[in-house]
């Protein structure tokens, strides 16, 4: 007994003692990355080399995930870690940080390409398919939007600001480009538009959050009583792997030849073919939406492993660096933006999510869809679709699940519907709204 009674004592002493060594050990790390990074950085004798500012923005990303673990995702990692770069953008980030880690300026729109065909080679036709009700509630809220902001918004803060706002409010990046090149020449304006894109994360991350979370801890319940099950998700499937899909006309790749390399080229040759596909149509169909779908066919002809990326052992590189890219864009929103434009965002905001509301959830409703979830979907245009749809899923799935099949579960469940969202809503119906708010406004 007393022997044991030793042993713990000096266990604990131990542990008291790695404690103070790991402490000390943080402090010294802390204060020299503090004092060369931080501090000179800021007195302006020394300028961030490209380890310094991709360890910054690195850690801007980390943060965000703690607090989001500690929250149990009542606060998104996404919104904290906007918060973040805003800061930092105010006070030690350099607006170029991103060229200064050594992210060239098209290398993330080329990951993008590729992490979009990953995910189409997660889904499948029959999912594809079936996406049909997430496409009507996404235009459904894109509508709302457009309602809400062009009655009420227009007798708030005018004809002009509500057209500008009105488009890239309904989606992604496009359509504020296109906007901003609308209304050139009116400072105010061009601000107005890329502001809505930025900001308007701010309120869709947390509340489509909040919705995930309500329809995931149902679907859990469900589970867990043995309502659904893992089969039900996926369509009848126990395993999307062990399922051949009748259109297979590549034979499967053998062992030695799944490497790295040629699982990344073949991703490659998809995203290629996509860019491809999009100037045959000459540019109407983004080349975004034909990457989700000809990740989709290659998989089920079997030309591609599904999930390549996460095969290649290069999923967490590939995510980080569209990450980094999609904060490093918040460069823009200074303290004098914000001021200027922050009465009118407010008003736009609110109403453009009314809408959202006042339209999408009646009709998933009808079409047999839970509010959490028709809310979610809806919601998918004022979060800039992809990358936030996959990061908002994964993390609410990732936190809510005891399990990897609860989390298998909750990531089916979540993420086709919220990729197509922001697919319809950011990659091609907004820039078609953009269009016609040009012809009809300006």
């Amino acid at each position: 007994m007393e022997q044991n009674l030793e042993k713990k004592t000096k266990g604990a002493i131990m542990t008291k003692k790695d404690s103070s060594l790991y402490l000390v050990i943080i402090v010294v790390i802390a204060s020299l990355l503090g004092y060369f990074t931080i501090y000179k950085n800021i007195m302006g004798e020394y300028s961030l080399n490209a380890s310094e500012a991709f360890m910054l923005m690195l850690a801007a990303l980390a943060i965000g995930e703690v607090v989001s673990i500690r929250t149990k995702a009542a606060i998104p990692s996404i919104f904290i870690t906007a918060g973040i770069f805003i800061i930092g953008f105010w006070t030690i980030f350099p607006k170029d940080i991103l060229e200064i880690s050594g992210i060239g300026k098209s290398m993330p729109g080329l990951f993008v390409m590729i992490m979009v065909t990953h995910l189409g080679t997660m889904l499948d036709k029959d999912e594809l398919v079936a996406q049909w009700k997430t496409v009507v509630v996404t235009l459904a809220g894109m509508a709302g939007v457009c309602l809400m902001v062009m009655t009420v918004g227009r007798l708030l803060v005018g004809t002009e600001v509500a057209a500008t706002a009105t488009p890239p409010l309904t989606g992604g990046l496009v359509s504020a480009i296109i906007m901003q090149g609308a209304v050139e020449g009116n400072e105010y304006l061009v601000v107005i538009a890329m502001a809505m894109y930025v900001l308007q994360g701010f309120v869709g991350f947390p509340l489509i959050n909040l919705c995930l979370k309500i329809e995931g801890k149902n679907v859990l319940t469900r589970y867990r009583t043995g309502e659904i099950s893992l089969e039900d998700i996926n369509g009848g499937k126990k395993d999307k792997k062990e399922t051949k899909s009748s259109l297979r006309i590549f034979p499967e790749t053998s062992g030695q030849y799944k490497t790295d390399y040629i699982i990344l080229l073949k991703t490659l040759v998809l995203v290629v073919i996509s860019g491809y596909l999009q100037n045959l149509t000459n540019g109407v169909v983004s080349k975004y939406v034909f990457a989700l779908l000809v990740g989709v066919l290659a998989a089920e002809t079997g030309f591609i492993e599904r999930k390549p990326l996460e095969t290649s052992r290069s999923f967490g590189l590939f995510i980080t660096i569209i990450m980094m890219f999609v904060f490093a864009g918040l460069s823009s929103v200074t303290i004098e933006v914000l001021k200027s434009i922050i009465i009118n965002f407010i008003i736009l905001i609110v109403l453009a999510t009314i809408g959202i509301a006042l339209l999408s959830i009646p009709i998933g409703k009808k079409i047999g869809l839970s509010k959490s979830m028709a809310f979610a979907i809806g919601l998918g245009s004022i979060a800039g679709g992809f990358p936030a749809s996959y990061v908002l899923s994964n993390e609410a799935a990732k936190l809510l699940s005891d399990n990897d099949n609860e989390y298998e579960l909750l990531l089916e469940h979540f993420l086709p519907k919220t990729l197509v969202s922001g697919f319809v809503s950011a990659t091609s119906g907004s820039v078609i709204i953009a269009g016609l708010f040009v012809s009809l406004f300006f």
